[in-house]
């Protein structure tokens, strides 16, 4: 069998609208380290509240659906749907004033408010598809432009920039009121907020910057128009891009697009170098997640906890320069402050290191682990702002 073909191009080919999924009878939601706000048994509508994020800054989250919470553990919350259209009153933001409680009716209706968090001169917008095989980025810059817009209006009152960048993939025609164009070569990594912002800038790690994505603001513009919180998001699969309720079941998607998975394959959702394989097709798909690949078996070198045998591939293709082999050693054997010290959270977890090693080790993984371990306790990475 042929190994698996990767490319580095972020450029997409659009020639299909986005298409809606519909909500299936059952939803599951992921809520570890959330703060719930619901309970089994409980009956609710699409749009209420049901946990919130434990951080300062993180946006809540709120039921896809109108139906009844089924099932409650740590990980997850299953809400199975009563087929109407049930659904809480939008709330009137043209009546807030910008400020705390602007802020914090942004963040209830789900948005990270970090980068609206504080004032800057200058602002990045990255419209940029993040990684190979996902178009979601130029597709809503060439489809939603208005909700877009409507998002930069209201983060621009928050963050009130001087100068605004858009930063697009070379020989793209993607434009954005009052905003100038940068182009930037459409290679990954080349999409990853750092190098979008030192391209931009040329500058690593700029002062009175915040860099935001296109579906950063085109999640705040569809709250403005609607007042409605956030419970979708929007997902390639193969060439057309979709907008698939918070929570949906792999498997519903799997049936409904008529794809292939056979024992072995894996399913990744999110990116071919970021993406995580789900253990489970029951498992839903969340806000991050903008890509669905089905990597069948054989196709890929997989993935061991073998030795490091030092071969340096993870060093000579890291756009951070840091020892990556290094630092996964450490968080496998949970010496996180040696990560610390060698550069952890300095890594853009671009997936590149754990691609390229010679000894097929878990090398993201093991940094995300590690990350993951020093925020619960207490000790990550300080929250912008």
């Amino acid at each position: 069998m042929p190994m698996l073909k990767i490319h580095y191009s972020l450029e997409s080919d659009l020639k299909k609208d986005i298409v809606d999924i519909p909500a299936p009878d059952e939803i599951n939601i992921r809520v570890s380290n959330l703060v719930l706000k619901t309970g089994k048994g409980k009956k609710i509508a699409k749009g209420e509240l049901i946990a919130e994020h434990p951080s300062r800054f993180g946006g809540a989250y709120h039921a896809p659906v109108s139906g009844k919470v089924t099932k409650v553990n740590y990980h997850h919350i299953t809400i199975k749907s009563d087929g109407t259209d049930n659904c809480v009153e939008p709330v009137d933001l043209s009546s807030l004033e910008t400020g705390k409680e602007l802020l914090r009716t942004l963040q209830g209706l789900g948005v990270d408010v970090a980068p609206l968090s504080s004032a800057s001169r200058l602002l990045i917008i990255n419209g940029l598809n993040p990684e190979p095989g996902i178009s979601v980025t130029e597709q809503l810059l060439r489809v939603e432009l208005k909700t877009i817009e409507a998002g930069l209006e209201m983060a621009r009152r928050f963050i009130a920039p001087e100068q605004t960048v858009l930063a697009v993939s070379a020989g793209s025609p993607y434009r954005l009121d009052g905003a100038e164009i940068k182009q930037i070569k459409p290679k990954y990594p080349n999409s990853l907020d750092a190098l979008v912002a030192k391209k931009v800038t040329g500058k690593e790690f700029p002062e009175e910057t915040r860099i935001m994505s296109v579906v950063d603001l085109y999640r705040i513009g569809k709250i403005v128009l609607s007042g409605l919180p956030i419970t979708d998001t929007t997902i390639t699969v193969g060439d057309t891009n979709y907008h698939i309720p918070l929570g949906t079941p792999i498997r519903h998607l799997v049936e409904y697009l008529g794809l292939e998975v056979s024992s072995g394959d894996k399913v990744v959702l999110g990116g071919p170098f970021r993406g995580e394989a789900v253990y489970s097709l029951s498992e839903g798909v969340k806000k991050a997640d903008h890509g669905l690949f089905v990597v069948k078996a054989g196709s890929f070198p997989a993935i061991e906890d073998a030795t490091c045998i030092n071969c340096g591939e993870c060093v000579l293709n890291c756009p951070a320069r840091i020892q990556a082999n290094l630092i996964s050693r450490y968080a496998e054997f949970e010496m996180f402050d040696h990560a610390v010290r060698h550069g952890l959270h300095s890594c853009l977890e671009c997936g590149l290191c754990s691609f390229n090693c010679t000894a097929r080790r878990p090398l993201l993984q093991y940094i995300r682990f590690a990350k993951t371990q020093l925020m619960n306790q207490g000790a990550g990475e300080q929250e912008q702002g």
